[in-house]
């Protein structure tokens, strides 16, 4: 199985991991400290690598490594999280992607017709605006708010504006955190991001036993919701 590039050191990927491990988000002086390096030093090899991505600061980097495979999500987030964030897809599909990637195929792929099952439609009821979702989505594939204020054509300051407004919806404190808690909470799903492709690229990242795992659990979720409360 052929795993995606990477073009970070060992170094900057231990900087972004710890920048976003399990919504931790540890500051500059808290990943200096963890790794025994200068708070400098952090910055620096930060700013290194948002230059080798091509984005403009430590959360776009955070995105663009995961999307990029430079980091595995299985660095940042439990399985339990990882389930979460391809929620989006149903069991049967997470498994029918495991089986290619359990027998160590080179390329993994789904037929035509299944690029349109492959996710589930986001939930009914939404507490973002579409514009606020819209926005998200370019944030996370790695837009900056200019390129995203000429994509959605408004101005610079309104996709702050609204950026900030859908971090305080979601409860998150960032832009990764923000795409993160989008996506877990079904505001947003993982194919408004990537491609039918990309996600399968993805998720082999992972390895059939995580993927099988995230199976399971989201068959139980499933059934959870299935069962009636109590009258």
């Amino acid at each position: 199985m052929k795993t995606k590039s990477t073009v970070l050191t060992k170094e900057e990927r231990g900087i972004l991991s710890l920048a976003c491990l399990h919504g931790q988000h540890l500051n500059n002086a808290e990943i200096a400290q963890c790794l025994g390096m200068s708070v400098n030093r952090v910055k620096t090899q930060t700013r290194r690598a948002c230059i080798k991505l091509g984005v403009h600061n430590k959360n776009e980097a955070i995105v663009s490594a995961i999307r990029r495979g430079a980091i595995s999500p299985t660095e940042l987030f439990s399985l339990d999280e990882l389930a979460e964030l391809f929620c989006s897809l149903s069991p049967d599909m997470l498994r029918r992607i495991a089986h290619p990637v359990r027998q160590e195929l080179e390329h993994v792929y789904l037929p035509g017709e299944d690029e349109q099952i492959i996710c589930t439609d986001r939930k009914q009821a939404s507490i973002l605006t579409k514009t606020e979702r819209n926005i998200l989505i370019l944030c996370a594939r790695g837009l900056p708010n200019v390129e995203i204020a000429d994509r959605l054509f408004i101005t610079r300051g309104t996709v702050k504006t609204l950026v900030n407004r859908a971090w305080t919806k979601l409860g998150a404190s960032n832009r990764a955190e923000a795409v993160i808690f989008a996506l877990k909470q079904r505001e947003i799903t993982i194919c408004d991001i990537c491609s039918p492709n990309e996600v399968v690229e993805d998720l082999t990242m992972l390895g059939a036993e995580t993927i099988e795992r995230m199976a399971q659990l989201l068959n139980q979720k499933l059934v959870q919701e299935q069962i009636p409360t109590g009258s």
